[in-house]
Parts: C-alpha cells; sequence; structure tokens
C-alpha cells in the first residue's frame, strides 16, 4: 500500500511541476510576440529620453576633492553683522551660560581671565564649553571674530 500511495504522490507531483513549466513558457511565449521591437524607435525619441532621465545632480564622497572645493569669497563682516548673524542666537538668550552682551560683571569676569580681548578672541577661535569654534561659523576670520567680540564687550560696558 505504501508503494501505491508513493506512486500516486509521485505521479501528482509531476503532473503539478509540468502544468507549472507549461503556464511559465506560455507567459515567456506571450511576453515575446507582445514586447515592442526597439529598432523601431527613432533617435529624436531615444534623445528625449535621456534628456528626461538624466541624472539632475552628483554627490562627491571622497574627502579629498571635498577639501578642494573653492569657498565663496565675501566681503569682511562687521562686528555687527557677526554678532547678528552668528552669536546672537545664543548670547542674546544666555544659552548655556552665554554671557548675555548686558552681563558686564559675566563680560569683565571673562575678559579678566582670559587676558583681555586678545585672549577672548583667541577662546572663540578654539571654541570654548558648549560654544564650537568660530561660534560654528568656520570661514570667520579672526578679525571678524574680534570684532565681535569688541562690540559685546563695549554694549556690556567693559
Amino acid at each position: 500500500m505504501s508503494k501505491d500511495q508513493d506512486k500516486k504522490f509521485m505521479i501528482s507531483f509531476a503532473g503539478v511541476l509540468a502544468l507549472l513549466f507549461g503556464i511559465t513558457f506560455g507567459i515567456v511565449v506571450l511576453a515575446l510576440f507582445m514586447a515592442p521591437k526597439h529598432d523601431t524607435a527613432n533617435v529624436a525619441e531615444s534623445k528625449k529620453v535621456a534628456a528626461r532621465t538624466a541624472p539632475i545632480g552628483t554627490v562627491v564622497t571622497d574627502p579629498a576633492l571635498l577639501v578642494k572645493t573653492a569657498a565663496v569669497a565675501r566681503e569682511p563682516w562687521s562686528g555687527e553683522q557677526v554678532y547678528t548673524q552668528v552669536c546672537s542666537a545664543c548670547h542674546d538668550a544666555g544659552v548655556l551660560e552665554a554671557p548675555k552682551p548686558t552681563d558686564k560683571a559675566a563680560w569683565a569676569t571673562r575678559k579678566g581671565a582670559a587676558g583681555g580681548v586678545d585672549g577672548l578672541a583667541a577662546s572663540a577661535i578654539k571654541g570654548k564649553n558648549a560654544m564650537p569654534a568660530r561660534g560654528g561659523k568656520a570661514d570667520l576670520s579672526d578679525a571678524e571674530i574680534k570684532a565681535a567680540i569688541e562690540l559685546m564687550l563695549q554694549r556690556a560696558g567693559v
């Protein structure tokens, strides 16, 4: 009885495989008849397709190439411009204990501890506590940073 069941199973299994193969072969043949012929496309249409599918940009991931990109030249900023565009976001609100421009005592203490305006500028260039180097704007010159510090000291009355 076991041999009869095995034989029936193998016949059924072979029938299912034959049916699946037949369906697959039929789909392939149907696809070949329905597929468009590629040699009928004209040059103008090919150019239109190429223009529509062209990449819109490139991504540079090579660090050597990233370093070589030239920075856009700009006019030097005044102390007021540097303060308004870079420093004010933290110093106006006193974020993470950044001294406010009106806090005379805090600025006097920091100026004395740093050794004057040049010491404060050196500290701002390197970064201090939560403040990133150059206030987070890497293209600021040393003179621009110093001008912003002098402006904040002037506003504090130090």
